[in-house]
């Protein structure tokens, strides 16, 4: 006998992998099932009862895509369901740890069922489990600390990979804008989960998925500091291959493809490879309404779909291809032999895979539809060399204010287009501004404005976007490019714009007087003019005023860029 036989672990068979895999898949479609129905019957009928008459034998009619020995589909036979769930009870229980670790809210009738209908709480449900993990959506990171102790003082794999998920999520979302250390914290509870998740059990692998989003989420804000950034690259690539073992382990296409395509971006920044950077982004832009577009007939799991965030940053990055790599001669054969003239069709098309997605879906949606039109806008004017046309696409972008707003969170694309709008409106007031002489208190503004923007003033701001875009944007890839642009425009506008000792331009701010106290001064009008109103804002108006507030809101509470 061979040395290698004789050290040799007897593992399980591959006909033991098969079938526990099978009973996997079974198990997850039941599971399915009875989430879908449980949320069709509190659609129906949101009440404390609305469960109260649920049985195993209604969900095993709405599970059909059960494989018979034949090779037919039909509904899940009910020894098969009494093999996996003896009760309804143990059902709710494995319904609600499925939402949970998809990160879902559960509600509240469908936990009132795990821990049964009697005193006596059915077997294998953990009633102190559930009611923690509901409970844990009000706790603070300390307490969420404390869950993670006592679970692996007790040895509980499963509720110490729920809770360094949590603690990794609710520490990103709860940090501030420059808190490092909190970014690190978050991260080093991500990875621990990611150390603690078994490819071979289903509910690990959607935790994982949420701790390697969590981990690249913290890498990615982390990797702003360019010195950290080849490190950071690195990692996220490693922790996106781990996020698709976990997605192939599932069988959940879209997430494959999406942990392939931040690996290939990955890739592409640290090896500064532009060609591989526009392959990563034209594939995931065609692959993906063929999973997510309304009307495909693709099968999937409730968790196997698309987040709104994750659409319109696709979406932003072909823009900020499109932008970087189309119109220069270094890389504009690759950008053409790639994409052609196809990139506004491929837009069109993501766009059409809103409607599904989740997470949020509003303020993704109505942010990239910014971005586009401010995008359109300065495609229009950086063609129009007649001063009068530029002056008139100013005056009809009626949604210039909002779009400002909400592009804010689009790097150096956004910043740099920012800086082309706030160039255009100089060049659009300029005539009037040179018609009304030094007081500059005329035809430039519109009638009954607050504010009377002076083109030196627009200028400058125009400058001082580019210099952000040239200061903290990365210098690799489609961002680097257009870092190098933002400088040498800047530079260039920066040239163009009169000494500040000219007479004619004593204030170069928008806003005259000190800064803040003028904005402050405005909104007090604006509050005085909207109280003193005689009538109510009818459902147009509201709505249109919500247009322009919430996002001023998310920006200023998120910061200037």
């Amino acid at each position: 006998m061979s040395s290698t036989a004789i050290h040799r672990v007897p593992g399980p068979s591959y006909q033991q992998r098969s079938g526990r895999a099978l009973e996997e898949r079974t198990q997850a479609m039941i599971v399915a099932a009875a989430e879908q129905l449980m949320t069709e019957r509190l659609a129906e009928r949101d009440t404390d009862d609305a469960l109260a008459h649920l049985t195993t034998a209604d969900i095993c009619a709405r599970a059909r895509g059960y494989i018979r020995r034949d090779g037919t589909e039909g509904p899940i036979p009910k020894a098969t369901m009494w093999k996996h769930f003896r009760t309804v009870e143990a059902l709710a229980a494995a319904v609600a740890d499925n939402m949970a670790a998809a990160d879902r809210a559960v509600p509240d009738q469908v936990l009132r069922l795990a821990a049964g209908r009697t005193s006596i709480p059915p077997a294998g449900v953990d009633t102190r489990r559930l009611e923690a993990r509901l409970a844990g959506r009000h706790y603070d990171l300390d307490q969420l600390a404390d869950q993670f102790d006592r679970a692996a003082a007790a040895s509980d794999h499963a509720d110490m990979l729920y809770w360094a998920a949590e603690l990794a999520e609710r520490g990103l979302r709860e940090r501030r804008r420059g808190d490092r250390p909190r970014v690190e914290a978050a991260r080093d509870w991500a990875r621990r989960g990611l150390e603690l998740a078994d490819p071979a059990s289903r509910l690990d692998c959607m935790m994982g998925i949420r701790c390697a989003r969590a981990a690249a989420a913290a890498e990615t804000v982390l990797s702003r500091n360019l010195d950290y950034e080849p490190t950071g690259l690195s990692r996220i690539r490693t922790i996106r291959e781990s996020e698709l073992e976990f997605a192939e382990a599932l069988g959940w296409d879209l997430h494959c493809l999406l942990a392939r395509f931040h690996i290939e971006h990955a890739r592409a920044l640290a090896e500064e490879d532009p060609r591989r950077e526009m392959h990563s982004v034209y594939t995931v832009a065609r692959a993906l309404p063929a999973l997510c577009a309304p009307g495909t007939d693709r099968r999937h799991e409730p968790q196997d779909r698309l987040q709104a965030g994750e659409l319109a940053e696709i979406i932003a990055a072909l823009c900020r291809i499109d932008m970087a790599y189309g119109r220069t001669p270094e890389h504009g054969e690759q950008f053409a032999a790639l994409f052609g003239d196809g990139v506004p069709t491929l837009i069109q098309e993501l766009l059409v895979c809103f409607p599904v997605t989740t997470g949020e879906r509003r303020r993704h949606e109505g942010n990239i539809r910014a971005l586009l039109r401010l995008s359109g806008f300065v495609h229009h004017t950086g063609h129009a060399h007649d001063p009068a046309a530029v002056a008139t696409a100013v005056e009809n972008y009626r949604h210039a204010a909002v779009d400002l707003l909400r592009t804010a969170e689009y790097g150096p694309l956004r910043d740099v287009l920012v800086a082309q709008y706030l160039t255009a409106k100089a060049q659009s007031l300029a005539p009037a501004e040179s018609d009304t002489g030094p007081a500059g208190q005329g035809t430039g503004a519109a009638p009954g404005s607050l504010v009377h923007p002076r083109p030196e003033g627009l200028l400058q701001a125009a400058v001082q976007f580019y210099d952000h875009a040239a200061r903290v944007t990365s210098p690799r890839g489609s961002a680097g490019v257009l870092r190098a642009r933002a400088a040498q425009a800047g530079t260039e506008l920066r040239q163009s714009i009169p000494a500040p000792g000219d007479p004619a331009i004593a204030a170069t701010g928008v806003v005259a007087g000190d800064e803040f106290d003028s904005i402050a001064r405005a909104i007090n009008d604006l509050v005085l003019i909207i109280i003193s109103r005689r009538n109510r804002f009818t459902d147009t108006e509201v709505a249109r005023l919500l247009e322009l507030v919430d996002p001023m809101y998310d920006y200023i509470t998120a910061g200037r860029n």
